[in-house]
């Protein structure tokens, strides 16, 4: 089945060498095996992959699923952020089936544009593809709704659209690879379902090929009527950001950092490092800032400052208040955060780690400035540097190094 992954991936230009992608993965069979073709081929690909579990509220067992993707996400060490979304808050008279859609989608292209990942993947396979067009069939749709689900769509990708549901599951299980099965793919009330477990087996008595046909007319469809979507456009039920959240999405693609967006109702979605909240209500008291992403060179504000990040070749001397690290042992992306209880760092020529508070006092650091410096973390949760502190021992620059990257704190 990998062979014919990287096909599609191949035909369809789904990556880039080099991408960071986000993989979407709910713990049913087809995106368990998304992930795991997809680490399969990471370094024959050159991908950085990081895994989004989105949670929609809907079920008590969904919060346990998601436990199942990420204790597979650790397994194959990788990262995992779990993304809980307001469905209800989110129907606005759709469907519930398409407002998780929606928001599903919204969230995930929030998260990737805070991550830094170009690509999202989405485990949508064949059987899904013969499910959508007959589906679109019986409602009334045009030639470009026979178009389907396309490979890929704006930032979405979809690997695994020319592989079929029986042949996920035997990868599976040749795998031992756990999977859990949502019951909503069952529940005749839904539309969908109704299609999967009740129209399509019926059709099969008369043609137990029709799944493939559907599939073949949506690949014809696609050929005379819709070049554009294989191209990155847009199709008929494309999910579409708001113009100020669309706004800050490109703040945050352009820059890294945090966005925070108040919505109606008094709502607020806030978008940083690692997570996503939507629908919270907005706070009436201050907080402390939130993260900021910090995806490569540029200055990174914080509330006593900035923080400037330069990239160069090795062997200059430190300035006064600077740090450099080995660009290709950090990392990436960093965290601009401020102080944690707890935080520990191995101070440059240090024995060992160390708590920050200590370090602090040590350098004799004034009690009502310490709350304020700002830290850099590395995606692993390495604390690397703190303005007034030696760096940490992690990602030193040594004589083979060859592009080091550099912090100085502006007051």
């Amino acid at each position: 089945m990998l062979s014919t992954v990287l096909r599609t991936i191949a035909a369809h230009a789904l990556f880039e060498r080099g991408e960071r992608v986000l993989v979407a993965v709910s713990g049913g069979p087809d995106s368990m095996a998304l992930l795991h073709l997809l680490w399969e081929a990471r370094d024959r690909l050159g991908l950085t992959l990081e895994v989004a579990g989105v949670d929609h509220g809907l079920r008590p067992a969904a919060a346990q699923e998601l436990d199942v993707v990420e204790a597979r996400a650790a397994a194959l060490e990788l990262p995992f952020v779990r993304l809980p979304v307001d469905v209800a808050g989110a129907r606005r008279g759709a469907s519930l089936q398409d407002a998780a859609r929606r928001a599903r989608l919204g969230a995930l292209e929030v998260l990737a544009a805070a991550r830094g990942a170009r690509r999202i993947a989405l485990g949508h396979q064949a059987d899904d593809q013969a499910e959508t067009v007959l589906f679109r069939i019986l409602r009334g749709t045009g030639l470009p709704g026979l178009c389907g689900i396309p490979y890929r769509r704006g930032p979405f990708v979809r690997p695994l659209l020319d592989v079929g549901r029986a042949e996920i599951v035997r990868y599976l299980r040749r795998r031992s690879i756990p999977f859990v099965e949502d019951p909503s793919n069952a529940d005749l009330r839904f539309a969908r379902a109704r299609v999967r477990h009740r129209y399509l087996p019926l059709l099969r008595e008369e043609n137990p090929r029709v799944a493939e046909a559907l599939v073949a007319l949506a690949a014809a469809a696609r050929r005379t009527a819709a070049p554009a979507m294989e191209r990155g456009g847009e199709p008929e039920s494309a999910p579409a950001l708001p113009r100020r959240l669309g706004a800050a999405v490109e703040r945050l693609r352009a820059r890294g950092g945090t966005a925070t967006l108040d919505v109606a109702g008094g709502q607020r979605l806030e978008i940083s490092y690692g997570a996503v909240r939507l629908g919270a209500r907005a706070p009436v008291r201050d907080r402390a800032p939130e993260p900021t992403v910090i995806a490569g060179p540029g200055t990174y504000r914080c509330a006593t400052g900035a923080l400037d990040v330069t990239e160069g070749s090795g062997g200059r001397p430190e300035r006064a208040g600077s740090a450099a690290f080995d660009a290709e042992l950090v990392a990436w992306p960093l965290t601009l955060r401020a102080r944690r209880a707890g935080d520990r760092m191995r101070p440059r020529g240090g024995r060992g780690s160390r708590k920050l508070s200590d370090l602090m006092i040590d350098a004799k650091i004034a009690r009502g400035a310490r709350a304020s410096l700002p830290v850099v973390v590395s995606a692993r949760g390495e604390l690397l540097f703190v303005p007034g502190l030696r760096p940490a021992e992690m990602a030193r620059p040594t004589a083979r190094t060859r592009r080091v990257v550099r912090f100085r704190f502006l007051p």
